[in-house]
């Protein structure tokens, strides 16, 4: 998904780097029919085993009106990443160099270069079960892009969100074109290749950032990451960690990483519904200064920072002697409630308020937790793990969509139907949890 998924990942890094230095269509005829699943699989398996180089534009909502940068992008298989920017003329030269385990960029107006984690991730190819399960898949035809045959498909999201159509090349699976579409503010995201070649012998040398001269350097090393719940990310940390009591439906905890820069030590939670993220970055608040970028607003009574970028808003608030970073493509009202439940700072009643309503010991809600789950996660993890019979760790990996419903029926030795009927059975007594409000805009 190179052409679109990545970009949320570098407008991520842009965001904390902005915090922490302060500021017509051709339908081919007789196309063959294959099925939109297919298609997207094309799309997750071509990095891995396509090289191409080529230019890129993009266009994305930000302040209220649509931005277009022009990037020259090359990869080479499995996952080593260029990509420069070329226009418009305050935004040339900036450069990421990614290698699949580090990424670095520099930014030549501050003449500054940060390393950090990578940038790929390869974020469906983790959570395709989860985002079949959010997103229903349709097969739109064939069209042209460039000269080239491309499958359209569409990914609509079954809760409130953003709709995902995509042009997949036929012969080798790369997304040449990508659109993003808010329900209420219309295209948020584009990009597609202007020009593109494949079958490249590119030399790995091209893909080692070299320092120019006299740049300063920060390193954002990040330790095991993706690979943490927030229970141990506490214990390595030292301060405590937040974790949101409640998200928008479809997202779930995937991922957690302690990373430092320079002398700050940070926290960062990953939150996905399978195509977008929800994240929150956590560092003591003393240890870097309060942004001046963005709009001030209250977050449960608290001073904060609004951050809107229209693809992406980033919110900055302070509580429990934290600060917390939280960085979303949801809509901005949904960003700032998740915060304000998080900062409403009812964790312990509501442990004991869920544990009385689901008929659970605290110390398995507060155990879930520490995994990352939600409270209406936790709920529907004990209810469905006494309901199907099966272990509490194999049960949270089928709520976080990790486990799909075959592969639990298979587990538990039961038809699928049965799965599904005991599922359904359970979802419809689950009883009153804190729910996030709807928010349509």
């Amino acid at each position: 998904m190179n052409a679109s998924l990545p970009l949320f990942a570098r407008a991520v890094a842009g965001a904390i780097l902005l915090v922490l230095v302060g500021g017509g269509l051709n339908f081919a005829a007789q196309a063959p029919v294959v099925p939109p699943a297919r298609i997207l699989q094309m799309a997750l398996e071509a990095p891995r085993l396509v090289d191409y180089e080529g230019t890129e534009v993009i266009t994305a909502l930000r302040a209220g009106r649509m931005e277009t940068i022009t990037v020259a992008e090359s990869h080479k298989r499995p996952d080593l990443l260029r990509m420069e920017y070329v226009s418009p003329g305050d935004l040339a030269g900036r450069l990421i160099v990614d290698n699949g385990t580090t990424a670095w960029h520099y930014e030549p107006s501050l003449n500054m270069a940060f390393e950090g984690p990578t940038l790929q991730g390869q974020l469906l190819s983790r959570d395709l079960t989860l985002l079949l399960r959010n997103y229903r898949l349709s097969a739109l035809g064939v069209e042209d892009v460039i000269g080239r045959q491309a499958y359209v498909i569409a990914l609509d999201p079954v809760h409130l969100g953003v709709r995902r159509q995509l042009w997949v090349d036929r012969s080798t699976g790369t997304v040449l074109r990508s659109e993003e579409r808010d329900p209420y503010r219309g295209i948020i995201l584009s990009s597609y290749f202007s020009r593109i070649s494949f079958s490249l012998n590119l030399p790995e040398a091209y893909f080692k950032f070299r320092v120019p001269a006299g740049a300063h350097v920060f390193n954002w090393i990040t330790t095991e990451a993706g690979s943490m719940s927030p229970a141990a990310l506490e214990t390595r940390s030292h301060f405590p960690v937040l974790i949101p009591p409640v998200l928008p439906e479809g997202y779930t905890f995937r991922g957690g990483a302690l990373s430092r820069f320079g002398s700050l030590t940070s926290v960062y939670l990953r939150y996905s519904d399978g195509g977008n993220l929800i994240s929150f970055f956590e560092a003591p608040a003393g240890s870097i200064g309060w942004p001046s970028a963005g709009t001030p607003i209250q977050v449960a009574g608290r001073p904060a920072r609004l951050v809107d970028q229209g693809y992406f808003r980033v919110l900055i608030w302070e509580q429990r002697g934290l600060r917390v970073t939280a960085v979303g493509t949801v809509p901005t009202e949904t960003l700032v409630t998740v915060a304000g439940q998080i900062a409403a700072g009812r964790e312990q009643a509501l442990v004991q308020d869920v544990s009385r309503r689901i008929e659970s010991d605290p110390a398995t809600v507060r155990r879930l937790r520490g995994e990352g789950l939600t409270f209406p996660e936790v709920a529907r993890t004990v209810l469905l793990s006494q309901r199907l019979g099966a272990d509490l760790p194999t049960t949270v990996r089928y709520v976080r969509g990790s486990l799909t419903t075959d592969e639990l029926a298979r587990r538990l030795g039961i038809p699928p139907a049965a799965v599904q009927r005991i599922v359904r059975q359970a979802v419809g007594e689950l009883p009153v949890v804190p729910v996030l409000p709807a928010t349509p805009r």
